[in-house]
C-alpha cells in the first residue's frame, strides 16, 4: 500500500518523498515540492490534463450553442472538469450527493456547467504552455484513463446493477493525481528529473495524492473509495461487485502499471492478459464507447 499522502503536516511518509525528490544538486534541493504540493490542493487547483483534452473542451466551448449533452462530453474527457462540475453540483447537498456526469449537469444546468467549465479551461491553457516537453507522457495517462472510464462503464452496465454513469465518474477519476503530479514534477528544471524518474514517481505516489486531491476538490466519498488503492494486489479476481472492483478491474484492462509505466508485475489481479481473457466478450465494447469518449461524444 503507498504511504499515505498528507497535505497539511510533514509526516514520516512525506519526509521520505522529499528525500526521494532531491538529488545532489542544490539548485533542486533547494525547492521543497511537498510544500508546493501541500499549497496547491485546494478547491481551486488548475492543472492541465493533456493537449487533446484541452482542445475538445475548447472546441466544445465555442461551439454556437453549448447544450448539457455537450458539455458531458467535455467533461468526460477532463477528469480535472470532471471533479469541478460535480463539487459545484453537490454544493450545499451533502445529503444526497450527486456522483455522476449526467446527474451533475442535470443538477447545475448548461448556464452554470458552461461558466465552470470556461473557468478550467481557461486556467488550464495557461499551465498547458509550459509542459510540450510532457505531451507524449500525459496523453498516455490521458487514454488510459479514457479506456479505464470505458471499462467500467461498461462492466457496470453488463454484470452488475450498479449506475454505469457512476462508475464511469469513477474510472475518470480514478488517476487524476498522476496528471496533478505530473504538470508540477515536469515544472522543474530540465535536469531535474528524467523520463524514468517521473514515470517511477508517479507510480509510487498517484494514488495518494489523488486521494488527498479528490478531498479537497470535495468530491463525494463514493467515488474516493473506488479509486483508493487501484493499483494495489486483489485477493481475488472474480466479478467486480463493488464500484471499488469495477475501477480496479477496467484499469488493468486498460493495461495497468504494466503497461502505462512499464512496471513489472507479479501478482495474477494486475496482470492485464489474464483479465483481458476473462472479460474477452466485452472488449469490443469498452473499445466502442472509448472511442466515443476520446471524441468527446459521450452524451448519456
Amino acid at each position: 500500500m503507498n504511504p499515505s499522502f498528507s497535505a497539511t503536516m510533514p509526516s514520516v511518509a512525506t519526509r521520505d518523498f522529499a528525500r526521494m525528490l532531491s538529488p545532489a544538486d542544490d539548485s533542486v534541493r533547494s525547492f521543497d515540492l511537498l510544500a508546493d504540493l501541500a499549497r496547491d490542493l485546494r478547491p481551486g487547483v488548475i492543472f492541465p490534463i493533456c493537449f487533446d483534452a484541452l482542445l475538445c473542451v475548447r472546441q466544445t466551448l465555442r461551439a454556437p450553442e453549448v447544450t448539457t449533452p455537450h458539455l458531458a462530453g467535455a467533461a468526460r474527457v477532463d477528469p480535472l472538469l470532471c471533479a469541478r462540475l460535480l463539487r459545484r453540483a453537490n454544493r450545499g447537498r451533502r445529503a444526497e450527493p450527486v456522483t455522476g456526469v449526467r446527474d451533475a449537469l442535470t443538477r447545475l444546468g448548461a448556464d452554470r456547467a458552461q461558466r465552470v467549465a470556461r473557468a478550467v479551461s481557461c486556467g488550464q491553457i495557461g499551465c498547458a504552455r509550459q509542459l510540450s516537453h510532457v505531451d507524449e507522457l500525459s496523453r498516455r495517462l490521458w487514454l488510459h484513463t479514457l479506456r479505464t472510464a470505458a471499462g467500467a462503464y461498461v462492466l457496470a452496465r453488463r454484470l452488475t446493477s450498479l449506475d454505469p454513469d457512476e462508475a464511469m465518474t469513477a474510472g475518470l477519476l480514478h488517476d487524476i493525481g498522476a496528471f496533478y503530479l505530473l504538470d508540477r514534477l515536469a515544472r522543474r528544471p530540465s535536469a531535474a528529473f528524467d523520463a524514468l524518474d517521473i514515470n517511477a514517481l508517479i507510480l509510487e505516489w498517484h494514488e495518494s495524492v489523488g486521494e488527498s486531491l479528490l478531498q479537497s476538490l470535495g468530491v463525494p466519498e463514493v467515488l474516493i473509495d473506488a479509486m483508493r488503492d487501484h493499483e494495489q494486489p486483489r485477493a481475488s479476481t472474480g466479478m467486480p461487485r463493488s464500484l471499488s472492483d469495477l475501477v480496479f478491474s477496467a484499469s488493468v484492462l486498460a493495461g495497468g502499471a504494466t503497461e502505462l509505466y512499464d512496471d513489472p508485475v507479479c501478482h495474477v489481479s494486475q496482470r492485464p492478459a489474464p483479465t483481458r481473457e476473462r472479460f474477452a466478450g466485452l472488449l469490443p465494447e469498452i473499445e466502442q464507447v472509448f472511442g466515443v469518449l476520446r471524441r468527446g461524444a459521450m452524451q448519456g
